[in-house]
């Protein structure tokens, strides 16, 4: 009796291996399936036009930040002024326009993760610094501000040449630090845009942040300037927007393939260097490709390159691409016992690269 106890075991042990077996199959086939269904619809997002995936804000992701903008505006007693925001190709706010344009893949939780793989989605909070910085432009607009004398002698002059490479001041006190690159600096109503953002971001402590900077007379402006209209109807209620995403043709992946076009690299030399930052033994069991490790870091290390050298975030976006890409070609690897180290080794090294582009226009000097 015994033995056919064991034995009667024994075959229940192989049907349940068998049971298991299939079990295992099938979730991986289910998994591949699920693979195959999520490639399918990635190709076929990519083939549509724009303007066919009909994105609206209204029912979206976005609804809840442009809710939360208006709601500020509230809260800063700016009654009248309530900017009509609408979805195209980029962060924006057509010159002279009071209104506020909305990258269109923050409308679709699809395009969102898209935009991810691609590029670097916006977080939470940098999609209410970008909706602040596009109303201080539409706010300028629509009570025109830009024409008074107050205004010029503060910001400067609305009509200087508008210029894409300009060349900051470091650490100026005349300008607020609110996006990366010290952007107040590129023109007079990027100036007054950040002024008006650091001034609404709720909890920002800009009458202490920056006592005793020349910037404080700016934010002292912006302040009596919102009390003294803000229930003044706006010289200009309704904007015109420039492209609306009802009208872009281009299909997802044409608007990917032009954004992803390659900035030149010609002059860069990474090899000695890399390998000195990445010097971890393959054989250590603590270690990670380079590429992934540099992969997995990216958007931190560029966020605060693109902030702290002025340099545009999207040849930084390249500088840090071309690096993860030799580190991959070299097969070096990171040791994340070390994590701090690489980090700061590799940021403080695309950091001195970018400075230098940003000082001499070339990455290495020869």
């Amino acid at each position: 009796m015994h033995r056919q106890i064991e034995l009667s075991n024994s075959d229940a042990s192989v049907s349940d291996t068998e049971q298991l077996k299939d079990g295992a199959q099938a979730r991986d086939k289910g998994q591949d399936q699920q693979h195959d269904q999520n490639q399918n619809q990635e190709k076929d997002l990519l083939s549509t036009p724009i303007r066919d995936l009909k994105l609206k804000i209204e029912g979206s992701p976005l609804q809840k930040f442009v809710d939360r903008l208006y709601a500020e505006l509230e809260q800063k007693k700016l009654l009248k002024f309530h900017p009509n925001c609408y979805l195209t190709d980029e962060w924006g706010c057509p010159s002279g326009e009071p209104v506020i344009g909305i990258p269109f893949y923050l409308a679709s939780a699809e395009l969102s993760r898209l935009e991810e793989e691609m590029n670097d989605l916006e977080t939470s909070r940098e999609v209410m610094m970008f909706l602040r910085h596009e109303a201080g432009h539409a706010f300028n607009y629509a009570y025109r501000l830009h024409r008074t004398p107050e205004w010029k002698q503060l910001f400067g002059s609305f009509r200087r040449p508008y210029r894409d490479n300009y060349r900051p001041v470091p650490f100026s006190k005349e300008y607020v630090r609110h996006m990366a690159g010290w952007y107040a600096q590129k023109h007079p109503d990027e100036d007054f845009a950040e002024t008006f953002a650091v001034w609404l971001t709720p909890r920002s402590g800009w009458k202490t942040k920056y006592r005793g900077w020349g910037a404080m007379a700016k934010l002292r402006y912006m302040d009596r300037i919102a009390r003294e209209l803000g229930n003044a109807d706006p010289a200009r209620k309704r904007g015109v927007p420039d492209v609306t995403v009802d009208e872009m043709e281009a299909t997802v992946g044409e608007f990917y393939q032009r954004s992803s076009e390659e900035i030149p690299m010609i002059d860069l030399a990474l090899d000695t260097d890399l390998r000195n930052i990445f010097d971890a033994s393959r054989r250590r069991k603590s270690v990670k490709p380079a590429q992934e490790f540099l992969r997995q870091n990216r958007k931190t290390v560029v966020d605060k390159i693109a902030y702290w050298t002025g340099v545009q975030r999207p040849l930084v976006r390249r500088l840090a691409e071309a690096i993860e890409k030799r580190a991959g070609e070299l097969r070096l690897f990171a040791d994340t016992q070390r994590t701090s180290e690489h980090l700061t080794n590799v940021t403080v090294y695309a950091t001195a690269l970018a400075a230098n582009y940003m000082a001499r226009g070339k990455f290495i000097l020869s």
